[in-house]
């Protein structure tokens, strides 16, 4: 058996840091540090910028002597030709982190006559990059690039593999960060600013009991629509919605480092079909100055509020696997265990297995209900996604990203 490339304890300690920035952003320089030392690289940027006014958001960096960030927020041309040109770069990977020297094979040639590595990184030894794209969409882009080192050797697959681990993580902080004001939240506590934020927010215990709810949430619950407060437990007509955010809430009570991408952006809609998303954000007693009862918060995204949706969104929620997922498109779509082993050349008994796996993991056990939870969280979400997946892919190639180390 391989061994792990981090402990489990070393990962939550980690994934705590990560949290405790999402509702409070002056801890990311303390979570991009331990991340740092954790890989092995010299120094951190952490950039979000909302589109398209190109307003900062963050500007966060780790390790960077003085007299070099001011070179940072002026290199935007030169550090897009490292990473290979526009194109490159808006089409680097959100769900795991990309490396400038395996993007481009030409970065060695380039090094040589491009400014801002002759400025910027060779002085500091820097000699390569490691970043992990925190959003990418119409209303904001954003990145953390980490600086390696020629002393710390090439970036290995075992520290690629732990920065996968994390992105989810840095993903969910990034996006609560965008949806509060950043700047309230910044000068004074989590809680003592709970309700003066315009977005819905519950704190909720394991069994999705409200311990809080700010104005607007209460707001929400007084609709019924989408969401409702039925003998104090946070509630939803849609199906899908219920299973996927029961499961990231037990699962952020449970282990808040083995969250991934479960309870990230669970699409949900009004009656009226208007979209939306739900993000559960673990808490950990202390975090924020909230109630100690708390285990998670719940936040709603409305349409036009940014968030990383998952490339295949049940897969995402539910944790399934790359062939359980096979089986549930197949099974939702009405196919027989028969016919899905048959279309999938496995065994009859191979499929059953992967279904009983899915039921499990969705707390079902019929297919009717796999087929309600399925319909319930793709109504009002495709067509959203492919909206801003366009409008995105139209605004970052006007603008230049990834202008970190």
């Amino acid at each position: 058996m391989m061994e792990a490339p981090i402990s489990a304890r070393r990962l939550s300690e980690l994934v705590g840091y990560i949290y405790d920035a999402a509702i409070d952003p002056d801890a990311w320089p303390i979570a991009m540090d331990a991340i740092r030392r954790e890989l092995h690289f010299h120094n951190a940027v952490l950039g979000l910028n909302e589109l398209p006014s190109g307003r900062v958001l963050m500007n966060v960096t780790c390790n960077v002597p003085p007299a070099f960030i001011p070179l940072i927020d002026v290199a935007g041309a030169d550090v897009v030709e490292q990473w290979g040109g526009m194109e490159v770069v808006a089409s680097l990977p959100l769900d795991r982190p990309a490396v400038m020297s395996h993007v481009n094979p030409r970065l060695e040639a380039i090094k040589a006559t491009n400014h801002y590595f002759r400025v910027f990184a060779e002085p500091q030894g820097l000699v390569d990059v490691m970043v992990v794209g925190l959003a990418r969409d119409a209303r904001a882009v954003g990145s953390l690039a980490f600086g390696r080192h020629h002393q710390a050797g090439p970036i290995d697959e075992g520290e690629l593999a732990v920065a996968a681990l994390l992105v989810p993580h840095l993903q969910r902080a990034a996006t609560v960060n965008r949806m509060l004001d950043i700047a309230a939240v910044a000068h004074a506590s989590f809680a003592a600013a709970l309700d003066a934020l315009a977005v819905p927010i519950a704190l909720v215990t394991r069994d999705r009991r409200v311990v809080h709810a700010n104005a607007t949430m209460r707001t929400l619950f007084g609709q019924g629509d989408p969401l409702r407060l039925s003998r104090g437990v946070l509630e939803t007509r849609q199906a899908g919605v219920a299973s996927a955010l029961a499961i990231a809430i037990a699962q952020a009570a449970d282990d808040e480092a083995r969250l991934a991408r479960q309870g990230l952006g669970i699409p949900l809609h009004t009656d009226a079909g208007t979209p939306g998303a739900l993000h559960v954000l673990p808490i950990r007693p202390g975090r924020g100055g909230m109630d100690d009862k708390a285990i998670a918060a719940v936040f709603v995204a409305s349409a036009d509020t940014p968030f990383v949706p998952p490339t295949d969104i049940i897969r995402s929620l539910f944790d399934l696997t790359i062939a359980e997922a096979r089986v549930f498109e197949r099974i939702v779509g009405g196919h027989t265990v028969a016919r899905t082993a048959s279309d999938l050349g496995i065994a009859h008994s191979t499929a059953k297995t992967h279904l009983l796996r899915i039921y499990n993991k969705l707390g079902v056990n019929r297919q009717s209900s796999l087929i309600h939870i399925a319909a319930s969280l793709r109504s009002g979400f495709t067509d959203r996604g492919q909206e801003m997946t366009a409008a995105a892919g139209t605004t970052v190639r006007k603008k230049a990203v990834g202008d970190r180390p």
